[in-house]
């Protein structure tokens, strides 16, 4: 039986991120300690009052299907804290959609728009399931490439410089993942003037909007005049809340805009978990100093592996404002990224992603998330040392 992929799978590769999770773990099982800097999730338990509200909705019996767009007390919850903190208004009736983890409301969005030969703007380097995504539905990707020298903030005038009539989407992260920028309110401003004039969807990732540091400030693009009817903005639970395991997720905005989005999520996953849907409402709606000391953790761990890296020679550290990661670069080792990675976790035990992972303008880099303890942090940058120069002798 001869049995061919569909032509849209063919050129979809594996993710590169656990291809470094897979050897590293291989490496684990034969007793090696590995020093885990490579996976996107924080390393704490999801907080006591979200688990209590999922064991008492298992209890009542909150184990069937719910509505396609999720619980009417979690819809409210999403609606409440977009006003509240986002300065986004949404009727969580008609414009909210409860979804199985950010990705599925990312796919959901642009199966929902993209035609053959529609073209999206990606930030380049970005997490790199956009691309591949939006190439699953037949469109064309546009990168944008983000620069070391700018703090890899993503420049609106980039963006002009690759618009076309065929141009349809803009897609935003911030805090950004790769990299750990956040975008400023007046490159937002000018952003929004472009998605306006030249007609454009947004979509706006802000699963990392509470993961920020330095007094910065996370604006949601959809705030600003005459945005929200142009953009889904999409977030979660799993990076504030470390929920990743739970896959809840969520796209909010307008209705015209919500209707295919909910259309692709009926026919894909129907609806959320229920019992971890009473969960999500608890996180929403309940304290929030778990986030607060989990922000405060990250940012200790944050300036420790900035100070180490920037002691090293040769090596260069743009300061992340926002996320878990730190994306610096290698260039000077006259290495790829990729046997970067590699040389990092057999040298040093230290897994960690190439940046050419995340696109093209990514090489050279190395991504490093500190969703790992202070210690094993501080630790694995004394290997890292030790390895570098052990490679400068033999270089």
């Amino acid at each position: 039986m001869s049995i061919e992929f569909s032509n849209r799978i063919t050129n979809i590769p594996f993710s590169s991120i656990r291809e470094i999770f897979d050897e590293a773990n291989a490496m684990q099982k034969r007793g090696i300690n590995i020093t885990h800097m490579e996976i996107g999730r924080p390393d704490f338990d999801t907080p006591e009052h979200i688990k209590i509200a999922t064991y008492d909705a298992l209890k009542q019996g909150y184990v069937h299907y719910t509505a396609n767009n999720g619980i009417q007390e979690l819809r409210e919850a999403i609606a409440d804290k977009l006003k509240r903190e986002n300065k986004i208004t949404v009727d969580p009736n008609k414009e909210v959609v409860v979804s199985v983890g950010c990705k599925e409301a990312i796919v959901s969005m642009i199966l929902g728009f993209i035609n053959p030969g529609d073209e999206v703007l990606i930030p380049d380097p970005a997490w790199l399931e956009y691309q591949y995504i939006v190439e699953l539905a037949g469109g064309v990707v546009v990168s944008i490439p983000l620069r070391e020298e700018e703090g890899f903030i993503l420049n609106p005038d980039d963006i002009r410089d690759r618009l076309t009539g065929r141009t349809k989407m803009l897609i935003l992260n911030s805090p950004h993942n790769p990299t750990g920028a956040v975008l400023p309110e007046s490159y937002l401003i000018e952003m929004a003037e472009i998605a306006i004039k030249h007609d454009l969807l947004v979509l706006s990732d802000e699963i990392y909007e509470k993961l920020i540091y330095d007094g910065t400030e996370h604006i949601s693009i959809a705030s600003l005049p005459g945005m929200f009817e142009r953009t889904i903005t999409i977030n979660g639970f799993s990076k504030a809340y470390a929920m990743d395991g739970w896959r809840l997720g969520y796209a909010a905005g307008p209705a015209k805009l919500i209707q295919p989005i909910m259309k692709v999520h009926q026919y894909n996953t129907s609806s959320a978990t229920s019992f971890a849907q009473y969960g999500a409402v608890a996180a929403y709606m309940g304290t929030q100093e778990p986030v607060v000391e989990m922000v405060k953790e990250f940012d200790q761990r944050r300036q420790l592996l900035v100070k180490r890296l920037s002691e090293l020679e040769d090596v260069s550290c743009v300061i992340p404002k926002g996320a878990f990661y730190v994306f610096p670069s290698f260039k000077e080792t006259g290495m790829t990224s990729k046997e970067l990675a590699t040389f990092f976790l057999r040298e040093a035990q230290i897994a960690c992603v190439p940046g050419s992972a995340f696109g093209e303008f990514g090489e050279g880099y190395i991504r490093m998330a500190y969703s790992t303890e202070y210690k094993q942090i501080d630790e694995a940058m004394d290997r890292l040392a030790d390895a570098l120069k052990k490679l400068k002798v033999k270089g």
